[in-house]
């Protein structure tokens, strides 16, 4: 195993074509465990990671404290057949339900198999159970295992390394390369650091790089101030739409509660260990938007918290002062889990969880799963994993099935060993001439000939402005067809998008696919003519959710250029979860 400086160090070559049967683009939770599978299954497997190493990669490269877990311990609600019946009204029948049973039913293996790797999910003051487990996200069952994850990247990540993949890091997967057929032979990259470039040929792909953060405006006016990870910018979803494969769901945007002035994950600990969210007033006021009161969907509370103060009966405040000390102390032991600086931030503020509330507030948005586990923003797959374009396979939050670090582990595993088994019945990619080579060398690096051409800050920042002010939390026809017109130019200007180096070059492909994103959220929203989904669609002018039309996924795909939009009825009945 190569030492982190000789996996920093440039290639002796500045270009380099490598073969493999199986590219996993993204090592996170999802391409992690593809890796795992992949190999198991008997192909060679190469991974790519923009962000890191994979040990500390994706959105809990820190760490996490908690995972949906279905363990068939005795309660009823503990099977999978009891979660799958509830899921048609958790996510108001916009789901496949036939993708949430191969992820459902992989949950218990999958805690087992994690335990494996060494993952200690055990709780020693759980009181004689092995697990402690809460209940929160509208789920109608204590399906949360709440652990001290410190090392649970780490883990995985290690497993991942030891099947022999071959592991390129700080590598950026920018276009899928097709061929003849229009079938992926592979991709290409480039190191974000030193430049090299990575012309990767594969017989079949997996897209694991998460959802698409910095879409638009936060309080604090930093973009990379992002409650997920800012360095997951839709790159799967654009590549896939790029070369032909269909998105679905993009009209579902998620945002989460925060404390004020720190842009964090946490919520699910406090909701989940009964924190309370009361407004200005000091009223507790979950129970008006949903039966479950806290612990609701995510979508609906990011909905009341920013109903509340739009209304005028803000601010709002989680407060925490009524629970027992041992949960209260579980809080306070956890909190700093997968959000190092959380403590430090209570802290600083002079804020004691027993004595006082805090302030919080609403996030930017992000396309990940609307607020709702079981339904995701991103790739359309089946139950195998499988995109719309054969030889492509996606998992995790750039995938239109997520249900947080659980499903990406689950689907995750699926979508490599299906990757693997089409790989290994498909012949080997045909060999790139020079003239390929070069020319997709050339495309690569063009932002870097650019003097004093546009800059990524720039460009996103327009981009934000447009999606914050058209086809943000409140939607209505005329605006989100401004903000798309105004997209559809801002597609013009690409071209025109320079880098300084290749970090810079890291930096505009994001931007591009940021952008592109945006566009097939806005196309999305206006095809959704009704509001479903908390916060994640509001449509002023259709204020009502429509069981008539709108139990469908909505799908988009590009082809030369233009959209194409379809839709598929979901059969599934709508309604709202029981408290």
């Amino acid at each position: 195993m190569k030492s982190p400086a000789a996996r920093l160090r440039a290639p002796s070559q500045a270009l380099q074509v490598l073969e493999t049967d199986v590219l996993v683009a993204g090592g996170g939770v999802a391409g992690c465990l593809a890796v795992l599978g992949a190999a198991e299954a008997g192909a060679r497997v190469a991974v790519l990671e923009k962000g890191g190493i994979i040990e500390r990669a994706g959105s809990i490269a820190a760490g996490v404290d908690h995972f949906l877990a279905v363990l068939e311990q005795g309660p009823e609600w503990d099977t999978p057949d009891y979660l799958l019946r509830h899921i048609p009204a958790l996510t108001e029948g916009v789901t496949d339900l036939g993708v949430a049973a191969r992820l459902v039913h992989g949950l218990k293996g999958m805690v087992h198999r994690l335990e494996r790797l060494g993952v200690d999910f055990r709780d020693p003051e759980a009181g004689g159970k092995p697990y402690h487990r809460h209940r929160a996200f509208g789920l109608p069952g204590e399906y949360h295992i709440n652990f001290d994850g410190r090392d649970f990247k780490h883990l995985i990540g290690r497993a991942a390394r030891n099947t022999g993949a071959r592991v390129l890091e700080r590598v950026m997967v920018t276009d899928l390369l097709l061929d003849e057929e229009g079938r992926p032979r592979g991709a290409a990259a480039f190191h974000v650091r030193h430049g090299a470039v990575y012309l990767v040929l594969a017989r079949a792909v997996v897209l694991a790089t998460g959802d698409a953060n910095r879409l638009s405006r936060n309080a604090s006016g930093v973009p990379f101030d992002s409650w997920h990870s800012p360095y997951n910018t839709g790159d799967g979803q654009a590549m896939a739409l790029r070369a032909g494969a269909r998105l679905a769901n993009m009209e579902f945007t998620e945002s989460t509660v925060s404390p004020k002035g720190y842009s964090s994950q946490g919520l699910n600990a406090f909701t989940g260990g009964g924190a309370h969210l009361v407004n200005g007033r000091g009223e507790r006021f979950m129970f008006k938007y949903h039966p479950a009161g806290e612990r609701a969907r995510r979508s609906d509370l990011v909905y009341g918290v920013a109903a509340e103060i739009l209304e005028g009966r803000g601010p709002v405040y989680c407060d925490c002062r009524h629970l027992p000390p041992e949960e209260l102390g579980r809080l306070e032991r956890t909190l700093g889990v997968d959000r190092p600086a959380m403590p430090g931030y209570f802290a600083q503020k002079g804020i004691d969880l027993a004595r006082e509330p805090f302030e919080v507030t609403v996030t930017e948005m992000s396309s990940r799963r609307g607020g709702v586990y079981f339904r995701g923003s991103g790739v359309h797959i089946d139950p195998e994993c499988a995109s719309t374009l054969p030889g492509v396979f996606a998992a995790g939050d750039c995938c239109t099935m997520s249900a947080g670090i659980a499903g990406a582990a689950v689907l995750g595993l699926a979508a490599g060993e299906s990757a693997a088994r089409y790989a290994l019945a498909r012949p080997r990619p045909r060999p790139l001439g020079p003239k390929d080579r070069d020319a997709l060398h050339a495309a690569l690096f063009r932002p870097l000939t650019r003097a004093g051409g546009l800059g990524f800050r720039e460009f996103e920042d327009e981009v934000r402005a447009i999606v914050t002010s058209c086809v943000g939390y409140r939607r209505e026809e005329a605006r989100m067809r401004e903000g798309l017109a105004r997209l559809r130019a801002l597609r013009e200007e690409e071209e025109g998008l320079a880098a300084a180096d290749h970090h810079g070059l890291m930096r505009v492909n994001e931007a591009r696919n940021i952008r592109l994103v945006a566009e097939a959220l806005a196309v999305s929203a206006l095809e959704r003519r009704e509001t479903r989904g908390g916060a994640a669609h509001v449509r002023t002018d259709f204020p009502k959710p429509d069981d008539h039309e709108g139990l469908r996924l909505i799908m988009v795909e590009q082809a030369g250029g233009e959209w194409r939009v379809s839709s598929r009825p979901t059969g599934l009945p709508s309604g709202v979860l029981p408290g």
